[in-house]
């Protein structure tokens, strides 16, 4: 008799609750834009626990096909899986790219001087004002928003605000034709951190989830900063991808603005 090779090992009961929740929503039982049930009937419909209802559940905020809204309850966002957004940012090339192939959706702002604090952040001097905008930022074929975005502006650059509706153009390009502010240098940081609780609030994520902090300055001729922007990036929305050619050293991002592999 032929011999059985090893069993392949039980998928994790989140795993499979997560999968027909998606077969659900797929099916119209849970509609787009209605609430999900209840995490405690949701353990009563499928006949497992709480506990795995909460692991689905996160899965499934993860990737952006619910959001848990404050006061409201879990919002069913999407039909299908959302890949993660895929951005090359290499060079100034790669980022008027991935700025034209984004846009961000206001939610308020503020004016505000910088104290110590504010102003080491910034990389501008203690005391200056600006104007704090906070907002999402969409890829521009719809689906959840990739991250939770902060732009610090200068006063006299406020007029940028009005212009960041619909399929508008990048704030580097608004500070050039609009201010005539010649940017002569672009200073990005990037680092691993976990979501805060309000901007996990917002994007519909669990707090403390991983996340992708990136700030990009915007600096004139002098070295002052004119613009900046502080983005929070969903792990399971973003991926930054950027290919080194080892011929001549220099990054190259193909396929830098699209979705998925």
């Amino acid at each position: 008799m032929p011999t059985r090779g090893p069993a392949k090992p039980a998928q994790p009961r989140y795993a499979w609750l997560r999968e027909r929740i998606l077969k659900d929503i797929a099916s119209g039982k849970y509609a787009v834009g209605s609430l999900l049930p209840p995490e405690k009937q949701l353990a009563e419909t499928y006949g497992v626990s709480r506990h795995t209802v909460r692991e689905a559940t996160r899965k499934l905020a993860d990737s952006g096909q619910i959001s848990r809204q404050p006061g409201r309850g879990t919002v069913v966002c999407s039909t299908t899986e959302p890949r993660p957004y895929v951005a090359g940012l290499g060079t100034a090339q790669d980022l008027v790219a991935y700025t034209a192939a984004t846009r961000l959706e206001v939610l308020g702002s503020r004016h505000l001087v910088a104290d110590a604090a504010l102003a080491e952040a910034l990389g501008c001097e203690e005391g200056s004002r600006w104007l704090e905008v906070e907002a999402f930022r969409h890829a521009l074929e719809g689906g959840p928003p990739i991250s939770f975005t902060r732009v610090y502006l200068r006063p006299e650059f406020a007029d940028i605000v009005m212009r960041l509706r619909g399929r508008h153009m990048s704030i580097y390009s608004m500070l050039e034709q609009h201010h005539a502010q010649k940017i002569d240098a672009v200073r990005q940081r990037i680092e691993a951190t976990l979501m805060p609780a309000a901007a996990a609030r917002l994007l519909g994520v669990p707090a403390r989830s991983p996340a992708l902090h990136m700030r990009r300055s915007y600096l004139d001729r002098q070295g002052r900063v004119l613009a900046l922007s502080a983005n929070l990036y969903a792990a399971e929305r973003f991926r930054l991808e950027t290919y080194w050619s080892g011929q001549h050293g220099a990054p190259a991002t193909p396929g830098a603005n699209q979705r998925g592999p």
